[in-house]
């Protein structure tokens, strides 16, 4: 309903807006996550996360259950490949990546979003990057460096990098996948319940590892401030957000959606500053600016397949 009455009003600002709550959304789920973390494993709250997803949004795509049903008869293939990219799988490698660095980094990582989505679309179209496009990455791969690295410049060159911060990285460029793909979603139904749909194939996967994780380390023992903290995360970073990002990129293309990811490490900072008492550090802005600037430069000129809403589906 919520993403209906949005379609009713002017599309692009509304798009802007969405996307900058979507962003905004995403950054309280990189401290929560980070807060939850230290209770719970990386496997159980994604599933749990996108157990809560599945649990909303049920009556309101229950009307939709015949689309829903042939989907996953007919589009199984289709939907395990979305649900691998931007569902519960994802998620876990995210969180893994997570449970051994900072919330500031998580964020400050997700800048490199839009660079990615360049790059991969240039091996998709089979076209060498433009000249602003290999500076941009050029420069933005320099600060994704700086981050991982933690500001030093002698573990650059000896590669020598934190192992939790590179998995964040592999966990955004799966995201930037996502991103694209979604912005060529051709399954006949709404996007409400191609979420559903996709969430629950993701569940599905995902429960390997959570036997796995439960053999290993036994049922988790949630308290008070976990179910809270999951119930926050599935409601509001996962759904409403996802639901936010699905209406933005089917109106401004995945390119331009994916600029507005720059906001994410900046909410990110402030609210683990404020709430969780992780410090910012000199390396963090100057690898956010190069972050940044390398994709400002990547997307002066974007790939025509993705820089318009023309050829995006409607969430």
């Amino acid at each position: 309903l919520f993403v209906r009455h949005l379609e009713r009003l002017p599309p692009r600002p509304v798009a802007f807006t969405a996307l900058v709550i979507t962003a905004a959304l995403w950054g309280s789920n990189a401290v929560v996550a980070r807060v939850l973390l230290d209770g719970i494993s990386a496997v159980w709250l994604a599933w749990l996360r996108w157990n809560i997803v599945l649990l909303i949004l049920a009556p309101f795509v229950w009307k939709e259950r015949r689309a829903i049903i042939s989907a996953l008869r007919n589009h199984t293939r289709e939907l395990a490949i979305f649900a691998v990219v931007g569902f519960a799988p994802q998620n876990v490698l995210t969180y893994v990546g997570l449970s051994g660095t900072t919330a500031i980094n998580m964020g400050l990582l997700n800048s490199a979003v839009p660079v990615m989505i360049v790059a991969i679309v240039a091996v998709i179209k089979r076209r060498p990057p433009g000249l602003f496009e290999s500076i941009g990455l050029a420069i933005s791969v320099t600060g994704v460096l700086l981050i991982v690295a933690h500001g030093d410049a002698r573990a650059i060159l000896r590669l020598d990098f934190n192992a939790w911060d590179l998995l964040l990285l592999v966990g955004m460029f799966i995201w930037a996948i996502y991103t694209i793909k979604l912005g060529g979603r051709t399954i006949p139904m709404s996007f409400p319940a191609f979420c559903f749909a996709a969430a629950l194939i993701g569940q599905i996967i995902t429960l390997p590892a959570l036997g796995w994780d439960l053999a290993v380390h036994g049922a988790p023992r949630p308290s008070l401030l976990t179910i809270s903290g999951v119930l926050y995360i599935g409601a509001f970073p996962t759904l409403l957000a996802i639901l936010l990002y699905g209406y933005g990129i089917a109106r401004i293309g995945a390119v331009q959606a994916g600029i507005f990811t720059h906001l994410v490490p900046v909410f990110a900072a402030i609210f683990a500053t404020l709430t969780i008492g992780e410090r910012l550090h000199a390396f963090h802005a100057a690898g956010f600016a190069l972050i940044a600037g390398g994709a400002i430069l990547c997307c002066l000129t974007p790939a025509p397949m993705l820089s318009s809403s023309r050829e995006a589906p409607r969430a």
